[in-house]
């Protein structure tokens, strides 16, 4: 076993670490010192040796094998700053996991692991209220648009440890549907989890799913997120992005869906580019359903999500020797798909406003150093080449329009803006149809998006 016999350095008590400090010793640790930034409010505990930031005297001064960081709530800069000093003296850190992925909170040191890139990077310190998730889950129909990608998958796993009574999984790509299944009960046919096997694009195969299912719930993650591929083609973001949330909120309506998470991306809220612009469109539709329940949660990239930088930054270094990194100061805000999923959920537990959610996600991360990092991660040698910013790229990315006021919420460090209604009827007499959409070409793809973004309040009936 990891622990046993070795004397370790418990960083963070709180949360998980009193639970964690009794599993360790249960598996043999022996546990020296504890640190923790909240040592002045803990009583009749004499290993308390101060904050965290006391960790370089306290490995100076005290002999360790190992240190475990038992704060799941602890951000991904205190975790990196933690490793550093760690890696320094030639210890090894474990970490525990998550919140939400524990789905016990016994044998809780078996599910310490390594840190690994996204939590150096993408962890942050999201609260979730867990009991009050299950409240609004246990027992109900919950339908999930775009199941089997990564943040899908990830609210699924929740929604099944929160006691949902069945939840459908939605999504075109037939083999991650069937992989999903698979892994959630060994089966493609447990009616937990029926499979619907649908593109968002086609309203009548979306409909026909809703009235099938008739889910009480619904989560719409489907969507297209690439910057690049969209910029190439905004025709596609139209159709997918635009046109089939149009499908899910029309679905959802007609078969009285309680409650609704559209989710949006933090490029809404400066609306450059063609993902940006289409999922702001995406977010005023979804207001122009006049429901309270339908709302949408908008945060970062999800790190180590398919095609995430992450993901693109190996594959560069693995088969090319190089990797891209658009201009040296750069950044991102960044999250893990855990987090991602948890406050999607968290969204159904707000009262009752429509609007769109915010994550406030801390420091944005400078992606050079993010490469770095990788490449470090690999033992690589690949170089680094800087290049230019592309079309619907910024800088740096924004949570909140320029026009927008946030507003707390009752989850701490998450915020609601106001964001003007626009109906999803008058978006797809604009657009046409899905024929109409695909034939679209660059430019006046482009401009669809644009014009449907700035579309004044007014016109939210096509009466």
């Amino acid at each position: 076993m990891i622990y046993e016999g070795r004397r370790v350095l418990l960083i963070g008590y709180g949360v998980l670490g009193s639970e964690l400090l009794v599993d360790l010793e249960n598996a043999g640790a022996v546990v020296v010192a504890i640190l923790d930034d909240r040592h002045l409010e803990i009583s009749g505990e004499s290993r308390l040796k101060g904050a965290v930031s006391a960790l370089g005297d306290v490995l100076d001064q005290g002999d360790f094998d190992l240190l475990v960081i038992g704060a799941s709530l602890i951000s991904a800069r205190r975790i990196n700053w933690v490793t550093r000093h760690a890696r320094n003296r030639n210890l090894p850190v474990y970490l525990a996991p998550e919140r939400s992925e524990i789905e016990s909170m016994e044998n809780l040191s078996e599910a310490t692991r390594t840190p690994e890139i996204e939590d150096l990077f993408a962890r942050s310190s999201l609260v979730v209220d867990r009991e009050l998730i299950s409240e609004v889950v246990d027992g109900r129909r919950v339908l999930v648009t775009g199941a089997g990608g990564s943040i899908g998958r990830k609210t699924v796993q929740q929604l099944v440890r929160h006691g949902a009574g069945s939840v459908g999984l939605l999504d075109r790509d037939d083999c991650l549907l069937h992989d999903l299944a698979v892994e959630l009960s060994g089966s493609m046919f447990d009616r937990r989890f029926p499979l619907l096997h649908v593109d968002v694009q086609h309203r009548d195969q979306v409909l026909r799913a809703f009235e099938t299912f008739r889910p009480e719930l619904v989560v719409h993650a489907a969507a297209l997120k690439h910057v690049a591929t969209l910029e190439a083609d905004p025709a596609n973001a139209v159709a997918v992005n635009v046109l089939g949330t149009a499908h899910v909120l029309e679905a959802a309506a007609a078969v009285d869906v309680d409650l609704l998470v559209n989710v949006s991306t933090d490029k809404a809220a400066s609306r450059i580019g063609s993902l940006g612009v289409s999922k702001y469109v995406a977010e005023r539709m979804t207001v122009g359903e006049g429901h309270d329940g339908f709302r949408s949660v908008r945060f970062g990239n999800v790190l180590g999500s398919r095609g995430s930088v992450l993901h693109t930054f190996r594959l560069q270094a693995e088969h090319h020797g190089k990797v891209e990194v658009r201009g040296d100061s750069t950044t991102r805000f960044f999250m893990t798909g855990g987090e991602a999923a948890s406050l999607v959920l968290s969204t159904f537990t707000q009262k009752a406003a429509d609007g769109t959610f915010v994550f406030r996600m801390g420091d944005p991360v400078q992606i050079l150093q993010l490469a770095q990092a990788v490449l470090d991660d690999m033992s690589s040698d690949a170089d680094i080449h800087l290049t230019d910013l592309e079309a619907g790229e910024a800088l740096h990315e924004q949570l909140f329009g320029n026009d927008e006021k946030p507003e707390d919420t009752a989850i701490p460090e998450v915020f609601r803006v106001e964001v003007p209604a626009l109906s999803r009827e008058v978006v797809v007499k604009e657009i046409g149809g899905l024929r109409t959409a695909a034939s679209l070409d660059k430019e006046d793809a482009h401009s669809l998006l644009v014009s449907m973004a700035d579309w004044p309040v007014s016109m939210v009936s096509d009466q």
